[in-house]
């Protein structure tokens, strides 16, 4: 997928999957912090975080100009909030960092950060629809820059608007629009399917993740997965002269064998690893555009649900 269409089209489904897990949270929750009543106070339900990394391969522009090899890290956190009937209220906020080695003459920063809190809200509607109905609503703001720089030139704001049906417990989707103030289109459509197709298989069509999921336990899921990484950020500080004060757009699209692993109740880990199959670094104001060679990936989070 040319790094110019990514821009646009990825983000427009990335909280696909978010608004699956909601859908599914809301049939399968009842009473309070179910769609029959909210939680009577704030409350902390996961903490998550993650390391990945991509191998280092050669970054092109009219021939060879260097290499890259990049670390990424996260952490987020993820809280229920005090919500009405029918009504289910959560917030995440979250924080994401790369680091670059590079080599050669590449006009890209050193490290790119990524600080974000996330409201969604979501709202059953089995009794103004029909059964397994329901809606939701997001607003994301965040601030995405070189220099961890909290000013209006690194602050970016994500909205959605949704709707969704659980037609079966095998079966549901959402379809909606995305509003953004980065990038080429400001107003996308967006869709997600998640299908249990078989006894212990899955699929889920949406964003960051794309794949096919096995269950071989119930502590034991295995899965063979599409991802994405990466973010729009604003560039502070010229890497080279006549890239500063502007934006990049970086991505790596990913595909590998995930191994998620239930330790106890509350602790999963996931092991990942494959090859990023596309890897670019798009100054789209400019219209410059690096594309790296394709590397292998691996992954390691860690999640503890309260």
């Amino acid at each position: 997928m040319p790094s110019r269409w990514a821009h646009v089209i990825l983000p427009a489904t990335l909280i696909t999957s978010m608004c699956l897990s909601a859908s599914n949270a809301a049939a399968q929750q009842g009473g309070p912090g179910g769609p029959g009543g909210g939680p009577s106070g704030f409350a902390i339900t996961d903490v998550s975080a993650t390391y990945s990394f991509s191998t280092e391969g050669d970054v092109e522009r009219d021939g060879v100009v260097g290499t890259v090899e990049a670390s990424h890290y996260g952490v987020s956190v993820s809280a229920s909030l005090p919500a009405p009937d029918t009504w289910m209220l959560s917030s995440e906020f979250s924080w994401k960092r790369h680091e670059f080695d590079l080599t050669g003459t590449i006009p890209l920063p050193d490290e790119l950060d990524e600080f974000g809190i996330n409201f969604m809200a979501m709202k059953d509607l089995s009794h103004e629809i029909g059964e397994g109905w329901s809606a939701m609503a997001m607003l994301s703001p965040s601030f995405a820059s070189d220099s961890s720089d909290f000013s209006g030139d690194s602050l970016s704001l994500f909205g959605m608007l949704a709707i969704g049906k659980e037609v079966s417990p095998n079966f549901s989707w959402n379809v909606g629009i995305v509003g953004m103030t980065r990038g080429d289109m400001k107003v996308l459509p967006m869709l997600g399917v998640h299908w249990s197709f078989a006894p212990d298989w899955s699929l889920d069509l949406g964003f960051p993740e794309t794949g096919i999921s096995y269950q071989v336990s119930e502590a034991l899921r295995l899965s063979l997965k599409a991802s994405f990484e990466g973010g729009t950020y604003y560039v502070s500080e010229a890497p080279a002269p006549g890239f500063g004060d502007t934006y990049l757009d970086y991505q790596e699209i990913r595909f590998g064998l995930g191994v998620d692993y239930q330790i106890s109740d509350k602790l999963s880990i996931v092991v990942e690893g494959g090859m990023v199959i596309d890897r670019t670094f798009d100054y789209y104001e400019e219209d410059i555009e690096f594309e790296g060679e394709s590397a292998a990936y691996g992954r390691l989070s860690l999640r503890y649900q309260f």
